[in-house]
């Protein structure tokens, strides 16, 4: 009877361990912040948040934010998406660095909802987590899901399409130049650029690239920076038929459509 006793007493202290008294109230309020996004209110979203927030994303290369761009970047969902809805697959208490249970929520679960200009179906998996301040506002947050083949799948795309002649003989060297670190690396990791696709025509001798970009704004700021501050354009022309001319640029381009 005594080891029972022992037994049980052991079972009620691990069961009191394993929760953190402010969790069940922040759990609501993380709860109530997705049920509002799917509402649209931002306004009461808001009212839930701390002025100090960090925010992470799963954009590659980003770096923490703050409230300010946080409001941008719920703003953005809410004007690129219709009837978002958010079905929790679990929600779970969350821990501190030295593994205590610190009251913040995490929670793997699926966005779904229609891009208003697409009108393609999202359909995201994914893990975020909340983290909350002495007020029971949402101090931090992050995600981790699959951003890039969200909005490749998802987002309208802004397409630039690039044809270049190249002389013959010239096209190894052509290759060479645009695969260098100054070509298409560099507009790849210039600002507004999400991704370059590139094919030779050997029949034509011609270099075809699609680029697509988050607007034509950014993409023609990167393309006066190649025409007048850069040179690698200029390092294309001795291998082009006909020189500059030799290079064709097609942009902007509307009423996008993938089937």
């Amino acid at each position: 009877m005594k080891k029972l006793l022992i037994l049980f007493s052991a079972t009620l202290i691990l069961v009191g361990c394993n929760t953190n008294p402010d969790y069940e109230k922040n759990l609501a309020t993380a709860k109530k912040l997705f049920e509002l996004h799917g509402e649209e209110n931002i306004d009461a979203q808001l009212e839930l948040v701390s002025k100090d927030i960090e925010v992470n994303t799963s954009m590659y290369g980003s770096e923490p934010f703050g409230y300010e761009q946080y409001v941008t970047m719920l703003k953005g969902y809410q004007e690129a998406f219709e009837n978002i809805k958010y079905t929790a697959q679990n929600w779970l208490p969350g821990t501190n660095e030295e593994g205590q249970l610190d009251g913040s929520v995490r929670t793997y679960g699926t966005w779904t909802g229609t891009n208003v200009l697409t009108g393609k179906e999202l359909n995201l998996n994914g893990y975020w987590y909340m983290n909350f301040d002495d007020n029971g506002k949402i101090i931090a947050q992050g995600d981790f899901f699959d951003y890039g083949g969200m909005f490749d799948a998802i987002y309208p795309k802004n397409l630039v399409f690039i044809q270049i002649k190249v002389k013959d003989g010239k096209k190894q060297e052509m290759i060479d130049l645009l695969n260098d670190e100054r070509g298409i690396p560099t507009t790849v990791a210039y600002d507004g650029a999400i991704g370059y696709d590139m094919a030779y025509n050997d029949e034509t001798n011609t270099v075809h690239l699609v680029g697509n970009w988050e607007n034509y704004e950014k993409y023609n700021k990167y393309l006066n920076w190649r025409l007048n501050e850069d040179d690698f354009i200029k390092q294309m022309v001795p291998l082009m038929v006909g020189g500059e001319s030799g290079l064709i640029v097609s942009q902007p381009n509307s009423s996008f459509q993938s089937f």
